[in-house]
């Protein structure tokens, strides 16, 4: 299982989560016209981790998760579930185990050409196991 359909399975089954978003969790793009809120996941960056004998076999990603809502009140909302799904998260399917899910930093945005409101969370996720 690769991250993005473990992030993605993880999201959409919790229920603080599909409570203000429903099954709107993407991955890289929110869809044009779309309706929120709605969550937009993208990986950033990643490597894998070395010690002095090599490959250890786990790794880590940064993921960089947005919440969009109409309101700021809103986009606070789906943000604060998300990190209570996602902070300090472990777990494991399909070969891929999530060692640990860290929040790095959080910032705040409008955007007037869509009209919405952004809170996006930076994540460091240490997983290990076979991403297929």
């Amino acid at each position: 299982m690769t991250l993005g359909k473990y992030l993605r399975l993880l999201l959409t089954s919790d229920a603080r989560v599909s409570a203000l978003a429903g099954n709107r969790v993407y991955t890289e793009v929110l869809p044009q016209s779309p309706t929120v809120p709605a969550v937009v996941f993208t990986e950033v960056a990643g490597g894998d981790d070395y010690a002095l004998d090599g490959p250890t076999g786990a790794g880590s990603r940064r993921v960089q998760v947005d919440a969009w809502a109409k309101t700021r009140a809103e986009a606070t909302a789906l943000a604060l579930a998300l990190q209570a799904v996602l902070s300090g998260h472990t777990g494991a399917a399909g070969g891929l185990e999530v060692e640990g899910v860290f929040l790095i930093n959080e910032r705040w945005d409008f955007d007037p050409t869509t009209g919405l409101y952004r809170t996006g969370q930076d994540y460091e996720i240490w997983i290990c196991g076979t991403a297929s």
